[in-house]
């Protein structure tokens, strides 16, 4: 009998201890959970004037570069572009700034917090405006209507390399959360309005070059200005294509093509953007229905449980009741042996 009740007696279970390799992958997925993969705050400090200043400096150097070398192109190529020297150079300081902030902007996000890139952003625009203001201020606004395609670009390589700065997040699905599609689209049209109006003041500048007066034929006999070339940007952005204004010279050429890239990328992007809205959509739907499927499974669960204890509690009582007849007919037996 004892050695019955030993087999019979269970051991008490003692809590397991994780080994150091489990608990080094519990503590690794819980910090994957909690922290983001890609977070641009972490090990990062304040930016400083000083950092501020030394971006300027590499922004501005490799710009001045950049201008150099493409006033050696206008001055060389300015008969093969049927432009002035000065207007070649122009033209090719679009697509250079576009490759500067193509390099600038990822090598910030690398090192500087969400408020330091707006800094930067910011501090970027005051110098440039402040380097053309001057010849703004002498009646020249030619150099000072080229910032909106830089900005432009520089706009638009931020929301591909650092949305937080945007104020998107990076996680696509969290896009259309909280109203963010209206930034979404706020920063579209933002693009757009800068590209139209740098690449309207470029053709401008095309067109009252004294080095070709015809770089432009007009099927509309009127005295064209420069809304008249803002309105061609805007039809050559949307590529519709009206055909009243025709850019004969290469130069003229060249920037339409340019602007058309550009358009290509844009409206790609904003074709992407709205099956990123339907796919989330779809996505938000299935998880309302998945939610809904768990959340009935629960409940058909939490009733089965209560039945379980139901027959539980009935199955101690029958026992118990069984318990005290067994004893009632023992004592009964005691007290009448026959």
């Amino acid at each position: 009998m004892a050695s019955k009740k030993k087999k019979v007696k269970a051991s008490p279970k003692r809590p397991c201890k994780p080994s150091k390799k489990e608990g080094a992958s519990v503590v690794s997925k819980v910090v994957s959970t909690t922290i983001p993969e890609h977070d641009l705050e972490s090990g990062k400090k304040d930016i400083s004037l000083i950092k501020l200043l030394n971006y300027n400096l590499i922004f501005f150097i490799p710009m001045l570069i950049f201008i150099i070398f493409a006033m050696k192109i206008g001055s060389v190529y300015a008969d093969y572009f049927e432009a002035s020297a000065g207007i070649t150079a122009k033209i090719f300081m679009v697509p250079f700034m576009t490759l500067l902030f193509f390099f600038i902007v990822p090598f910030i996000r690398d090192r500087e917090k969400i408020a330091g890139i707006r800094y930067s952003i910011v501090a970027f625009m005051i110098i440039g405006l402040g380097i053309t203001l001057p010849s703004a201020i002498r009646g020249n606004l030619s150099l000072i209507f080229a910032i909106p395609t830089y900005f432009g670009s520089y706009v638009l390589l931020t929301f591909f390399f650092c949305p937080e700065v945007l104020g998107i997040e990076r996680n696509l699905r969290d896009w259309f959360k909280h109203k963010k599609q209206f930034a979404i689209v706020f920063i579209y049209i933002s693009i757009v309005m800068l590209y139209v109006l740098g690449f309207g003041a470029l053709y401008y500048d095309i067109y009252t070059d004294p080095a070709n007066p015809a770089a432009f034929h007009f099927g509309v006999d009127k005295e064209p200005g420069f809304a008249t070339f803002v309105y061609y940007s805007m039809v050559s952005f949307t590529s519709t294509g009206y055909g009243d204004i025709l850019p004969v010279s290469t130069a003229a050429r060249l920037v339409f093509f340019m602007e058309g890239t550009m358009a290509l990328v844009m409206n790609v992007l904003f074709i992407a953007i709205l099956l990123v809205f339907i796919s989330n959509a779809e996505f938000l739907s299935q998880r309302r229905e998945e939610k809904e499927i768990s959340q009935e499974f629960k409940k058909e669960e939490a009733e089965l449980q209560k039945e379980e204890k139901k027959i539980v509690k009935v199955e101690k009582e029958v026992k118990e009741v069984e318990k005290e007849e067994g004893l009632l007919t023992r004592f009964l037996r005691k007290i009448k042996p026959w």
